[in-house]
């Protein structure tokens, strides 16, 4: 059966130009199984080195990928993996699964921004392939091969892939127990249904590791708005609930009785106000109306919307008989449906928080291509088209906006990476619309996600040249950097004043001292006050008496108030946003 499906295969490309694609595709026609096999090794290759090659490009960025790179680093500095910590204080907001891969892959790799990026990326790969090999197992190896192209070429799904947040890795836990839970149901041999549970559950415990009871809330709402729409309770009996909920309970239970044990004030923070509070009140600063997420998905799951949207008609005037038996569409049509929907209800919202509904858009969107034909994808070939026009627009508009000019003149400088990354999406479009009218299906599909690997980073050579704006580290190293004998004494005194940017420490490779300033860091400070400085009239007491040097690092305003203040001090370094201070020469 395998050797007949991919003899089916339509072709596969390893190319960006419609002539290098045609020799690809020639080549997979005609070669031998195992040349064909080789043209798909490549492929994935390729992928791999567009997904994991430009991790090292960027800065940490303010604040969550500053955040989740201290963590881990303080975890690993101070031996400590059961109580997080930010700047040295209590952080109780996440659990620890990506704290603690991302520990791992410092202490293999050491501490970079690859390395604290790298788990997520590897977690979003994996689960990418997950999603491929579902849909080999439920449709075939044509529905494997085209899920898992459209969920990498998403625009959200990729960029999520880059960047390091805890949604990722979530988003990788729940793929693998929809997927496991998938093939569970539809696999008839008892065996392989308990092991692909078990496996489900698994992935249920390590998505409440990775996020918080989110990781079982979506698996259960899911799960019952099927059997409702079903009316049927036949499923519950498959979910081998009992060495599957001891082994959920085995791997999830043990750390948040541990964290508990050593530290009593995180049930009420964790469970009241980051589960409870968070979903029904606005005060943490994410609010949104209640189709917040609809231009969300629009964006983000480019270049396919085009494609969705003309299948979602054709789906609204198909008549669909009632199947029997379990359905894995309408399951994963639910599972997209409770997402958005949970999310929509929620009072705190952020646009990562439906990733987790990609894959299953990804597997649903594959099926029909494969069974109903590749018409629709003529939509997303002539959208990405006008896409890029529409952009090469914007970017000659650019320029001229007041919020780009604030940026500074070297920032401006750098506005034609965007004009590449249209001129890519231009190029994707009309190379996509060849494809089709030649009856090269994949090959259409391939250029469309090599679209989005080459436009987007392109987008990271900008962010690359600017990321001064939105990082502190090309500030911290230029004044760490001993390779060009800096001057600077790191075992003084380091303050954070009346501001904290969480990847000052990771780049100082060192907690600072806090003036003046609560944020996130509130719960913490107030477990451990003596750890900051409250005021900055007491900031400015230890400043006057201290003895020898010491650093502070502030915005530039905080800097003329102290100075008109009369403090001594030295400007160091400033990169217009944040400004290094020394209370004494360097070779005083």
């Amino acid at each position: 059966m395998l050797e007949r499906g991919i003899d089916q295969l339509p072709p596969l490309v390893t190319a960006t130009s419609p002539e290098s694609a045609h020799v690809a595709e020639g080549a997979w026609r005609t070669g031998s199984r195992a040349y064909r096999f080789a043209w798909l090794i490549a492929v994935l290759l390729f992928v791999a080195s567009a997904w994991f090659g430009s991790l090292e490009l960027r800065g940490l960025f303010a604040p969550d990928e500053g955040r989740y790179a201290e963590i881990p680093r303080e975890m690993l500095a101070s031996g400590d993996w059961i109580t997080p910590r930010l700047n040295d204080l209590k952080y109780f907001e996440k659990p620890p699964l990506q704290y603690w891969m991302t520990a791992i892959s410092f202490r293999l790799f050491g501490e970079d921004e690859w390395t604290a990026r790298l788990p997520a990326a590897m977690a979003g790969f994996f689960a990418m392939l997950m999603v491929g090999f579902t849909g080999y197992r439920l449709w075939g190896e044509r529905t494997a091969a085209l899920a898992a192209a459209v969920l990498g070429g998403s625009w959200a799904y990729f960029l999520s892939g880059q960047y390091l947040t805890l949604d990722m890795t979530l988003t990788a836990c729940l793929t693998v127990w929809l997927c496991s839970f998938l093939l569970a149901q539809t696999d008839n041999r008892s065996s392989g249904r308990n092991a692909w549970m078990v496996t489900a559950w698994l992935a249920a415990a390590l998505a409440v590791l990775s996020k918080g009871l989110i990781g079982a809330v979506l698996p259960a709402l899911t799960l019952f708005a099927y059997m409702l729409v079903r009316r049927e309770t036949r499923l519950l009996k498959r979910l081998n609930p009992w060495v599957g909920g001891a082994l959920f309970l085995l791997v999830a239970l043990p750390w948040f009785v541990a964290v508990q044990l050593s530290n009593p004030e995180f049930f009420d923070f964790f469970f009241i106000h980051e589960h409870f509070h968070r979903f029904v009140e606005t005060g943490h600063n994410r609010p949104g109306p209640w189709w917040y997420y609809l231009p969300v998905m629009i964006v983000g799951l480019m270049p396919w919307t085009p494609a969705l949207v003309k299948e979602g008609l054709n789906w609204y005037h198909e008549r669909r008989p009632r199947s029997t038996g379990f359905s894995p569409e309408l399951f994963c049509v639910l599972w997209i449906g409770v997402i958005v929907l949970f999310f929509s209800a929620s009072r705190s919202k952020l646009p990562a928080y439906i990733l987790p509904a990609l894959p299953a858009i990804a597997l649903v969107f594959a099926n029909r291509i494969q069974t109903r034909g590749p018409n629709s994808l003529s939509w997303s070939a002539w959208g990405t088209l006008l896409v890029g026009i529409a952009l090469i627009g914007v970017t000659a508009f650019l320029p001229h906006l007041s919020a780009v000019a604030a940026l500074g003149q070297d920032t401006v400088s750098q506005i034609p990476w965007f004009y590449g990354a249209a001129c890519s999406m231009v190029l994707t479009g009309a190379g996509t619309v060849w494809a089709l009218r030649s009856r090269r299906q994949f090959t259409a599909i391939m250029l469309l996600v090599l679209g989005t690997f080459g436009s987007w980073n392109v987008v990271f050579g900008f962010l690359h040249a600017t990321d001064a704006n939105f990082s502190s580290e090309r500030l911290i190293e230029s004044l760490t950097d001993k390779h060009k004998h800096r001057p600077f004494r790191s075992a003084q005194p380091f303050y954070s004043i009346a501001q904290f940017d969480a990847s000052v420490p990771f780049y100082l490779g060192r907690p600072v001292t806090l003036v003046d300033t609560r944020g996130e860091l509130s719960p913490g400070i107030d477990a451990e006050p003596q750890k900051v400085i409250p005021t900055m009239e007491l900031f400015e007491k230890i400043w006057l008496n201290q003895k020898g040097q010491a650093y502070a690092i502030m915005r530039p305003e905080t800097y003329s108030y102290l100075r008109n203040r009369g403090l001594p001090t030295v400007e160091l370094r400033s990169d217009g946003h944040l400004v290094v201070i020394s209370r004494q020469l360097e070779n005083q």
